[in-house]
């Protein structure tokens, strides 16, 4: 696990007129859930999700056509 990373954060009410923050919160930021992909990555996601998708369409076809036919 990566070490932590903070930024520092401001309530709204903390910010004067000028933009300067008078109390400061240093708050961890948040990891990503999903590592970056790169574009063909990405690319082999979708069409395993569309390659899903459109086999659970024909087998729902398959499905109906077979209740209809006995």
């Amino acid at each position: 696990m990566p070490a932590p990373v903070y930024i520092q954060a401001c309530l709204a009410e903390h910010i004067t007129a000028e933009g300067v923050c008078t109390v400061p919160v240093w708050i961890e930021k948040p990891q990503p859930v999903l590592p970056p992909l790169t574009l063909a990555e990405g690319t082999q996601v979708a069409f395993a999700i569309a390659g899903c998708w459109a086999m659970g369409v024909v087998f729902r076809q398959f499905a109906r056509v077979s209740r209809e036919r006995f």
